[in-house]
């Protein structure tokens, strides 16, 4: 079977990325890559053997590509999203957010939908593989209802400052860290709470440090199941490392915690105290079929000390957990190789991605943006916002 023909539009940090991760896939060719950054394009296209453009739309015409990769300014996903449905591409993979405002990505899902395009997202986080395992606890029931939860996705202060050089005050102007780190934020939580979707939104912000762009986004979401879960971002933070990430999930029978990438400090885990109701051997067997998707997890039966000091709260009863075993070394764009597996075998839900749902498409991409927008709606206004 001939390779899959890819090009990519937009060569900053993350179509660099794309374009050399592709080149390396058995399965795919990059023929052509384009950016406005002619001698951009060219270097590139020298490193992964594509040819280099200056106007994507002279390459769609030029080499109707099977897989079109958009990773422009999160502001400006639209147009090259239109010009690659309107090529004939069959496939579009397209970087988080799927668009910055809900007309824009209303236009682009009512084109996908209207000529019958497979268009992906990388919400990379869903390949994450205690990620899975969370989705993989919750769906199960392993801690009972959902009733609440929190999740924090912070930046260090030097992505909207300095990560893209001179072009980062206009980059993180035109964009939020709403739109850059919240997306990810929802997209995860609808995964994970599916079918339950988002219908109310109150959110506060604020815009004292940076000036061009707001610093920070605090909202409360309310699910259709009746499920609160308090998502926070901002890119402030002088912190040692790039990124910090925390959640956790607290359930009417136990509590997920994963912290992701912790800060100055504390160390990274993720554990789930499952429901009572859930005995040793059945925690193997939960414990094997992640072991079979690739998920390493211990099952661990311990005794909790329910005191601090002289105050005690009782308890002590033994519990059953799952718990992180080992040491996460994630490497290339696992998602990515999902999408690639779903256009080699026709269907949101390739072989390598089973058990985890459809892999995140265009009406993900709308749901996310109408709730991000919310977010900053409901910030603005300084009220909850319906969605």
């Amino acid at each position: 079977m001939s390779r899959i023909k890819a090009s990519v539009i937009g060569l900053g940090i993350m179509g660099q990325q794309h374009a050399e991760a592709l080149s390396l896939n058995s399965e795919v060719e990059v023929v052509a890559v384009a950016d406005i950054r002619a001698q951009i394009a060219e270097d590139l296209g020298a490193r992964v053997g594509a040819k280099p453009y200056a106007d994507y739309g002279d390459m769609l015409r030029a080499h109707s590509p099977d897989l079109v990769v958009v990773t422009t300014p999160d502001p400006i996903h639209m147009e090259p999203v239109l010009a690659a449905v309107e090529s004939g591409a069959t496939t579009i993979l397209q970087e988080k957010p799927f668009a910055t405002t809900v007309a824009d990505a209303t236009k682009m899902y009512e084109a996908v939908e209207r000529k019958g395009v497979d268009l992906y997202i990388n919400f990379a986080n869903r390949a994450g593989e205690l990620d899975m395992a969370t989705n993989y606890v919750l769906r199960e029931g392993l801690i009972g209802d959902v009733v609440y939860g929190e999740m924090r996705l912070d930046d260090n202060i030097s992505v909207p400052t300095e990560m893209w050089g001179e072009r980062t005050r206009e980059w993180a102007g035109s964009s939020s860290v709403a739109h850059f780190l919240l997306s990810h934020v929802v997209d995860l939580l609808r995964w994970h709470l599916r079918p339950a979707e988002v219908t109310e939104v109150y959110a506060v912000s604020q815009r004292k440090v940076l000036g061009y762009t707001p610093d920070v986004y605090d909202a409360f979401l309310t699910f259709d199941s009746g499920t609160k879960i308090r998502v926070k971002s901002e890119w402030i933070k002088h912190i040692d490392s790039l990124v910090e990430s925390y959640q956790e999930f607290s359930g009417s029978e136990g509590t997920v915690i994963y912290n992701r990438r912790p800060g100055f400090g504390a160390q990274p885990g993720w554990r789930a105290n499952l429901s009572t109701a859930v005995d040793l051997g059945s925690a193997d067997a939960y414990r094997e079929i992640l072991a079979q998707r690739g998920i390493s997890v211990a099952v661990r039966a311990h005794r909790p000390e329910l005191s601090s000091g002289r105050l005690t709260a009782g308890g002590g009863e033994t519990r059953v957990a799952l718990e992180q075993e080992g040491t996460l070394s994630p490497t290339g764009m696992p998602l990515v190789d999902h999408i690639i597996k779903a256009i080699r075998e026709g269907t949101p839900e390739p072989s390598s991605w089973k058990g985890n749902g459809p892999l995140p498409g265009h009406i993900d991409g709308l749901r996310q943006t109408q709730v991000v927008a919310a977010i900053i709606e409901s910030a603005e206004k300084g009220e909850p916002v319906s969605i």
